[in-house]
């Protein structure tokens, strides 16, 4: 039997427009796989073309964001905002994501602490294909970064 997974709204600090993914299809402590499918109601979206793949670091922080949102809704709480720092070795394979594309989005935890820094390798999958790569760092805000 499959597990089910709150909506993707519930689990990223994102809203409207600004949410890219479509939802979580797989977690665990270390890892997750959620999905996006490439419309033109993006709002990177460009006719003729698709998505610009850069905007592929974007889908990978907000599928962390989405783990860590899966790991504060376990612990009884909100999702935390964060920021990313930053991005090693991001590689395409194309110049846009097209139209209609189901991408899959994994995001594996290279390393993490409690101060909330951590780092992802991450890849977007096009039909079993990566079409894009990174290891990406990220840090969680917390209340007494904001103050």
């Amino acid at each position: 039997m499959g597990t089910s997974f709150p909506p993707i709204a519930e689990l990223l600090p994102h809203r409207g427009r600004a949410v890219w993914l479509n939802a979580v299809l797989e977690d665990s402590e270390n890892h997750i796989r959620a999905s996006a499918q490439i419309t033109r109601a993006h709002p990177l979206f460009t006719p003729d073309q698709g998505v610009p793949a850069w905007a592929g670091i974007e889908l990978m922080a907000q599928t962390v964001a989405a783990h860590a949102g899966m790991q504060s809704r376990r612990s009884g709480r909100p999702p935390r905002k964060g920021m990313l720092l930053g991005t090693r070795r991001y590689q395409t394979q194309a110049d846009y994501f097209p139209e209609g594309a189901q991408l899959e989005i994994l995001a594996e935890r290279e390393f993490g602490d409690s101060s909330g820094l951590g780092a992802c390798n991450c890849r977007i999958l096009h039909n079993q294909k990566i079409l894009a790569s990174a290891t990406i760092i990220i840090i969680e805000i917390s209340e007494d970064m904001i103050r």
